[in-house]
C-alpha cells in the first residue's frame, strides 16, 4: 500500500482577525513521531493543502507565514475567503469558520522523491500512471494538466444548512456530489475576478500529485493541492480555478510535481491482537495463517461449557487478555454470564426477547453482553460471540464501546435462520461498530478462516488480514453475469479481456463479482491466473453456491437482495456479462446510480463473447429509444460501450476517461 507523506486533517483552534474579505485563523496539526522523523528539519518542504470540499465550495484556505513545529503538533496561520465569487459563498462564512473546522492537510513533497520528465513519462508509457488526455511535460519536470470540457455548478444558491453539512458533516462530500451538478461545454470560459470548478480523469496508484501555480495567466488553482495515491482514481479528479486578471480566460491549465508516495508495509492485526513474530515463519500451508484452529478450539471448550441457568442459545465470552485463552486457560475463568429464569430448553428465548412486531416488553431480556457492564473503563477487552449480535447486545455493546470497554468482537456464526448470511441490519451495526473504533472478526467455519471486517469508503467487506491493505488499495472492477458457464470461446475471450485491463492499469487490480457458479466462477479463476485480487458479494439464492477462492467477501440475506447493490460501488467501473434477470436489475440500478449521482459516472461496458446473435442488440435498441424520447440523459449514452471485441474494451476507457 502507498501512502502521501501528511498530518491528518488540522482544525481551527481560534478566529485572528475579520475583515470584508474574509478570516485568518489559527489552525493546530497533529505531528506524529513518525513524520517529525520523515521531515526531519525541512519545514521548508512542508505544503499545506485544503479540504477539498471546501474548495469545491469555491472557499480557499492560503497559509500566512511558516508552519511552527512545537511538540506534537505544528501551528500555522490560515487566511480563509470565498474566492469563487459567483457561488455566493461569503455570506456564509461566518457561520461555518468556527473553531474545530477541519480546514486540511499538511504534506511533506521534498524534491528528493520528485520525478523528472523521463520518469514521469516512463510512468505513462508503461501504464503505471494515468494521466489526463491533452498533458504536457515541460523541461523543468512539471506536468502539465488540462481539465475536461464540463464544468460543475451548484442548481440553486446553497442555504446556510447546506453549506453547514457540507463543511462540518461526515457524509458532507454525498451532499456536495448531489447539490453541485456537471455541464458539459465547448471551452471553459474563466471568467474575471471570478471562479469555477472542472476535472480531469487521472488514476495514481504510487505517487502523489502536486499541483503548482507556475503560471496565473492560465488561471490559480485553489488551495486543494495534493492529489492522493489510491483515493486519485477516476473521472471526477476535481479543478478549483480562480482568475485574477482582468481578462477572460479560456481552458485554464495547472502545472502539477510527481513524488514517489510512501510504502506503507503495516503488520496485519489479528484477532487476538498479536501477529506472528517469528523472523521466518513457516510456508503457509504448514501454520494456522489467520489464528482460525486455535479459535475454533476456544469456541468449541467455550459452547461445551455447562449451560445451566445461563443463556446457552447465544454464546458469550470476554477476554481481557486473548493470549491466555489461545495458551488453553479454563473457559470459565473469562465466560461470566448472568443468571436466567429456568427454561424447559435450557436457556432464555432464543430471540432475548425479540418478536416479529419488536421488542417484547414484558419478557426478561437479560443477555450474556450484560456482563459488559462489569467491566472497567479502557478495558479493551475481546468478546467473543456465539452468533452476530442482535438488537439488544448491540445496543450494550455500543454503550461499552463507548466507554471503550471494547477493542474487539469476535463472532462464529452469522446468523441462526441464515447461516452465513447477514441482515441488512446487520451491515447497519458493522457500520455502528467501525464509527465506534470496534474491530470486528468472523470465524467463518465454511471458509476454515478467520476474517477481519474492514470499510472501503462506505461499504465494508470480510478479508483476512494479510490482505487488508491489498483490498483497500486496488482497482475495482464490477463484473456481472450468469450462474450458467461460459462456452470455451467466450471464457478465453473473457480472459483476454482481463489480460487487456491489466495492461492498461497494471497488475493492482481486483474483481468483484456475484460470487455464483457457472460464469462468475470462470471469471474469478481467470483473474486468479492473471494475479488479480477476486472478491465476491455473496446472495443467500437457492441457486448459487459461494465459490471459496474470494480473497475478499460480504455476504447478504435474500431479503437484502437491492441493498447488496451499495456495496458494488466500491467498484470504478462495471462490466457486463451475458446474465438473466438477475443481471438486468443490476444493469437498472448501476444506471440509474450514475444518473442520480449516487455513484462516480464511468464507463459501462456490455460484453458478449458467446459468438452468436449480439445478446445485448435489444438492450442497445432500447437505450437509443430512451434516448430519442429524453428520458435518459445524452451523457450516460456516451459512457455505455457494447461490443464483442475485447481490445476494443481499454481504447474505450482510455477515450472515455479521456486519459493521455
Amino acid at each position: 500500500m502507498y501512502a502521501t507523506p501528511e498530518t491528518a486533517d488540522g482544525w481551527i483552534t481560534h478566529l485572528l482577525a475579520m475583515d470584508d474579505e474574509g478570516f485568518v485563523v489559527a489552525a493546530r496539526f497533529a505531528i506524529s513521531p513518525a513524520f517529525r522523523r520523515l521531515v526531519g528539519g525541512r519545514e521548508a518542504d512542508l505544503v499545506f493543502a485544503a479540504r477539498s470540499r471546501l474548495a469545491r465550495m469555491g472557499i480557499n484556505i492560503l497559509p500566512l507565514g511558516e508552519p511552527d513545529l512545537n511538540g506534537d503538533h505544528c501551528d500555522i496561520q490560515l487566511r480563509i475567503l470565498a474566492a469563487i465569487r459567483s457561488y455566493g459563498i461569503a455570506a456564509h462564512l461566518e457561520r461555518i469558520v468556527v473553531p474545530g473546522l477541519r480546514v486540511g492537510r499538511l504534506v511533506f513533497c521534498p524534491t528528493d522523491n520528485r520525478l523528472d520528465s523521463a520518469g514521469i513519462h516512463r510512468l505513462i508509457r508503461d501504464n503505471s500512471l494515468q494521466v489526463p488526455a491533452g498533458f504536457s511535460l515541460d523541461g523543468h519536470g512539471y506536468l502539465i494538466l488540462r481539465p475536461q470540457q464540463r464544468i460543475y455548478r451548484f442548481q440553486k444558491p446553497l442555504t446556510p444548512d447546506e453549506v453547514t453539512a457540507i463543511a462540518t458533516h461526515a457524509d458532507g462530500k454525498d451532499l456536495l456530489n448531489r447539490l453541485q451538478i456537471r455541464e458539459k461545454v465547448d471551452h471553459i470560459e474563466l471568467p474575471p475576478r471570478d471562479g469555477l470548478v472542472t476535472a480531469c480523469s487521472m488514476f495514481l496508484h504510487r505517487h502523489y500529485v502536486v499541483l503548482r501555480n507556475l503560471d496565473e495567466s492560465l488561471g490559480v488553482h485553489l488551495q486543494a493541492t495534493v492529489l492522493d495515491p489510491v483515493s486519485t482514481r477516476g473521472t471526477n479528479v476535481y479543478l478549483e480555478f480562480i482568475n485574477r486578471t482582468e481578462q477572460l480566460i479560456i481552458n485554464p491549465s495547472v502545472a502539477a510535481s510527481v513524488h514517489e508516495a510512501i510504502r506503507v508495509d503495516p503488520k496485519p492485526r489479528y484477532w487476538h491482537g498479536r501477529p506472528d513474530d517469528r523472523e521466518e515463519p513457516e510456508p503457509r500451508e504448514t501454520i494456522d495463517a489467520t489464528g482460525y484452529q486455535a479459535l475454533l478450539g476456544i469456541f468449541d471448550r467455550l459452547e461445551a461449557s455447562p449451560v445451566g441457568n445461563r443463556y446457552s442459545h447465544r454464546m458469550t465470552a470476554i477476554t481481557r487478555d486473548a493470549q491466555a485463552l489461545m495458551d488453553g486457560v479454563d473457559p470459565d475463568l473469562v465466560w461470566t454470564q448472568p443468571l436466567t429464569p429456568r427454561d424447559p430448553r435450557g436457556g432464555t428465548d432464543l430471540a432475548a426477547g425479540l418478536v416479529a412486531e419488536g421488542l417484547d416488553l414484558n419478557t426478561r431480556t437479560e443477555c450474556g453482553t450484560e456482563i459488559l457492564a462489569r467491566l472497567p473503563d479502557e478495558a479493551r477487552a475481546t468478546l467473543l460471540l456465539g452468533y452476530f449480535p442482535n438488537l439488544i447486545e448491540h445496543t450494550q455493546i455500543c454503550e461499552a464501546a463507548l466507554r471503550r470497554r471494547l477493542s474487539r468482537i469476535v463472532f462464529r456464526r452469522a446468523s441462526f435462520e441464515h447461516g452465513p448470511f447477514l441482515s441488512s441490519r446487520d451491515h447497519g451495526r458493522l457500520a455502528d461498530y467501525e464509527g465506534l473504533g470496534l474491530r470486528v472478526f468472523w470465524c467463518n467455519e465454511p471458509r476454515g478462516h478467520v476474517v477481519r471486517h474492514v470499510f472501503r469508503g462506505l461499504r465494508g467487506y470480510f478479508t483476512t488480514p494479510d490482505q487488508v491493505d491489498r483490498f483497500r488499495s486496488c482497482l475495482i472492477f464490477a463484473v456481472y453475469g450468469s450462474t450458467k458457464p461460459l462456452n470455451d470461446q467466450a471464457a478465453r475471450q473473457v480472459e483476454r479481456l482481463l489480460v487487456n485491463l491489466r495492461g492498461l492499469f497494471g497488475s493492482d487490480i481486483g474483481i468483484l463479482t456475484g460470487g455464483g457458479p457457472g460464469a462468475m466462477q470462470q471469471v474469478t479463476d481467470a483473474a486468479h491466473r492473471q494475479g488479480l485480487m477476486v472478491g465476491s458479494s455473496f446472495i443467500e439464492t437457492i441457486d448459487q453456491e459461494p465459490n471459496q477462492t474470494a480473497e475478499f467477501y460480504q455476504t447478504f440475506q435474500a431479503r437484502s437482495r437491492q441493498a447488496r447493490q451499495r456495496w458494488f460501488e466500491i467498484a470504478s467501473f462495471h462490466l457486463f456479462l451475458v446474465g438473466g434477470v438477475g443481471t438486468l436489475e443490476e444493469i437498472g440500478l448501476t444506471l440509474t446510480d450514475m444518473k442520480l449521482g449516487v455513484i462516480e459516472t464511468g464507463p459501462v461496458v456490455f460484453f458478449d463473447s458467446s459468438g452468436g446473435d449480439f445478446y445485448w442488440d435489444g438492450l442497445r435498441r432500447q437505450l437509443d429509444e430512451m434516448e430519442r424520447q429524453g428520458r435518459v440523459p445524452g451523457w450516460l449514452i456516451e459512457q455505455i460501450l457494447m461490443t464483442t471485441d475485447p481490445d476494443a474494451i481499454p481504447r474505450f476507457y482510455k477515450q472515455a476517461l479521456r486519459l493521455g
